[in-house]
């Protein structure tokens, strides 16, 4: 499959805008085709998140249909332009699922990241030694060696956006997070370490969720909300499960889980009482 024929999350979601445009003016795929001088295929092709846009070809096609909302507009060109965008993740195209490659793209080019882990360290956070055995007893990795090395230097790659102009990152772990030896006590020794460094860093902000905490919200599991481009344009949350990840990006549920994510803020523990609560844990071991 080439590049440009690989579906993401910004396609679909311009994809989703145009059909739902086309349909509120009543048009079929080809009379909206000789509407704004495209064939039928290739409209096809935009709204089914087939195929990549250009700016200037979207900014054509809102103009045909009459969109003159400047958020609206704003919103989906700025989209259409990351979407394009080379980034290191198209190294791991043909060897990693086409979802992980497409959720690093968003994770990279977002202004702020909130995540919530209440069981694992986040991958953004992990140790190498942490992240190989998270790997391997997970399975995600299927077994081989080879197939476990390119997850695990995908998982680093990410954290490349610590460097030069990182996004602002708030962190809350659950204390099973700490406490759980995923790999045995030197891998968490490491990746205490690691996390005591990386909470000492101005762009992010950690707090833990201490087991004294009685039925935290977000019982449902982790999620991160990404806050993705110029001042945060577009917000997704991306939820993960044991079978399979999906994105949220209706406003209100993404309210919603701004709101759940400021109640943990407020019953975790303050950064300064979690980077000793990590000191203290890391002392056990």
């Amino acid at each position: 499959m080439r590049r440009d024929d690989r579906e993401t999350y910004r396609r679909r979601m311009i994809g989703s805008a145009l059909k739902k445009f086309r349909e509120d003016l009543r048009l079929t795929q080809r009379a909206a085709g000789r509407l704004v001088d495209r064939s039928q295929a290739s409209l096809s092709a935009y709204e089914n998140g087939h195929r990549a846009i250009r700016p200037r070809d979207l900014k054509h096609i809102l103009d045909m249909y009459d969109i003159t909302d400047e958020a609206v507009r704003e919103r989906l060109l700025s989209i259409a332009a990351q979407g394009r965008q080379d980034g290191w993740w198209h190294d791991f195209e043909e060897r990693l699922e086409p979802g992980v490659v497409d959720f690093a793209s968003l994770e990279a080019d977002a202004s702020a990241i909130r995540i919530y882990e209440p069981l694992r360290v986040h991958g953004l956070l992990q140790s190498e030694g942490y992240a190989r055995a998270v790997i391997t007893s997970s399975g995600s990795g299927r077994g081989s060696p080879r197939d476990i090395d390119a997850e695990v230097s995908f998982r680093l790659r990410r954290q490349r956006l610590h460097e030069r102009r990182p996004p602002d990152i708030s962190v809350i772990l659950g204390e099973t997070a700490l406490r759980q030896k995923i790999g045995g006590a030197p891998v968490m020794t490491g990746q205490l370490l690691k996390l005591l460094r990386l909470g000492a860093l101005q762009h992010i902000s950690m707090q833990v969720v201490p087991f004294s905490v009685e039925a935290p919200p977000g019982g449902e599991g982790p999620f991160t909300i990404l806050g993705v481009g110029p001042d945060g344009i577009l917000e997704v949350v991306a939820i993960d499960s044991l079978t399979r990840s999906w994105y949220v990006d209706e406003p209100a549920d993404v309210a919603h889980h701004h709101q759940t994510f400021d109640r943990l803020q407020q019953l975790a523990l303050s950064e300064t009482d979690s980077e000793k609560l990590i000191e203290r844990i890391l002392s056990e071991l």
